[in-house]
């Protein structure tokens, strides 16, 4: 009886790291998933800044050497073209990092809340199947207490009757 207890808690045991590893792998899927659709977004949002600013700025120096010479314009366009570089540098946190970590904390938020929601449900399943499974074993215990009641009363009667 014990043996098979335990061999029961091992493969229940078991089963549970099975679960735990698939969970984990999953949880793992949909992080990674998530991330290389944001690097995906991010790679083809900087292929078309790249692409705006480059036609930007050759039709910023066409226009500008009607005015100066093309050699002006274009030492214009690299100033511009560094000061904004130094503007990114400078604000990278706020602009790139920040926002990249206040996302990724919110996706695991939401995943771990979707997780938490899951386990209290099926905690208040368990706890309902236990109510019945308790009022399911006083029904058979109050049904057992008259049964034997009965079979008393009748045995009074018939050994009143017989005697």
């Amino acid at each position: 009886m014990e043996n098979t207890f335990v061999q029961q808690l091992k493969s229940q045991v078991s089963d549970l790291g099975t679960s735990l590893t698939e969970v984990g792998k999953l949880r793992l899927i949909a992080i990674v998933s998530r991330l290389l659709g944001l690097f995906l977004l991010l790679f083809t949002i900087v292929l078309l800044v790249f692409a705006l600013l480059s036609f930007g700025a050759v039709a910023c120096i066409h226009a500008l050497s009607v005015h100066m010479p093309i050699w002006a314009a274009s030492l214009i366009m690299g100033a511009m073209y560094l000061l904004l570089l130094l503007i990114v540098i400078a604000c990278r946190r706020p602009l790139f990092v920040y926002p990249f970590i206040r996302l990724m904390n919110s996706e695991i938020r939401n995943q771990e809340d979707l997780e938490r929601r899951t386990l209290e449900a099926e905690h208040k399943v368990e706890l309902q199947h236990m109510r019945m499974e308790g009022q399911v074993e006083n029904a058979t215990r109050t049904f057992t207490v008259y049964t034997d009641l009965l079979t008393r009363l009748w045995q009074f009667i018939i050994g009143k009757l017989k005697g």
